[in-house]
């Protein structure tokens, strides 16, 4: 059995605030440290990167690989700009300047029992403030109600990324769901409901570059929910690549 000192030392790690797991980010950047990564970031977490023409998915295993390799020989400088938390998911811009080059990152949380979680990530070099960004997230959010309120599974694929992880909080526990699973799921709800009415309550929407991030709440049957998505532009379109949605008002 774990002594009292080990597991005192492990909840000291935990990360209590959104802060806390970006803190730790931040020092794995810096440092190179696979890990405070660790400590970070799920491991089932991706970051996207785009140039503005391709994107790039990279896993835990491959980033702490890389981190392992070698040290930074030009540590990188964080700063979060812009924070928008929830009791359960937050949503994150952190700027990170490493050497000569500028990154917006977008980080997307969730608190689980052992702490707060970074569960995705989005990332652009020189990514700079962009109002037919936000407009063009906005659509894809749209898309995405619509075909919430149809159960339109073939509408849900052109809001949702494939690659995409769609994720919530059960008893402390992330639980992740994919794409075609929640297809399968509009399938049957289709089924069984003509519909399903909605009534958003709040949005908001941030961007920069081919990158942003959006929030929105709402009130249906089931209760009322508040989802907090990444957005990133993709040779597809505009598409969610990470979505965590709970039961709680914004």
């Amino acid at each position: 059995m774990p002594s009292l000192l080990a597991t005192a030392f492990a909840v000291s790690l935990q990360a209590t605030t959104p802060a806390d797991a970006v803190a730790a980010y931040s020092e794995a950047i810096a440092q190179g440290s696979p890990a405070a990564m660790g400590r970070a970031f799920q491991p089932s977490a991706i970051m996207y990167c785009t140039d503005g023409r391709s994107v790039t998915a990279t896993s835990q295993a491959q980033w702490k690989a890389r981190l392992a390799q070698a040290a930074p020989t030009d540590p990188a400088t964080t700063t979060t700009e812009w924070l928008d938390a929830g009791s359960s998911s937050a949503l994150v811009r952190l700027r990170a300047v490493r050497g000569e080059k500028t990154y917006v990152d977008y980080l997307l949380l969730a608190r689980l029992e052992t702490g707060w979680r970074i569960v995705g990530k989005l990332c652009q070099a020189d990514a700079r403030d962009a109002p037919a960004s936000r407009a063009a997230i906005d659509a894809t959010i749209d898309r995405k109600l619509a075909s919430d309120r149809s159960w339109d599974d073939g509408l849900l694929a052109t809001a949702i990324d494939p690659r995409a992880l769609v994720m919530t909080v059960e008893e402390g526990e992330l639980v992740a769901t994919s794409l075609p699973e929640w297809q399968a799921r509009y399938r049957d709800r289709r089924s069984a409901s003509r519909g399903n009415v909605l009534d958003v309550t709040s949005r908001v929407v941030d961007a920069r570059g081919d990158i942003g991030v959006a929030r929105w709440s709402f009130r249906s049957a089931a209760g009322e929910y508040t989802d907090r998505a990444l957005v990133m532009k993709t040779p597809e379109g505009w598409r969610v690549m990470a979505l965590m949605f709970a039961r709680e008002k914004p």
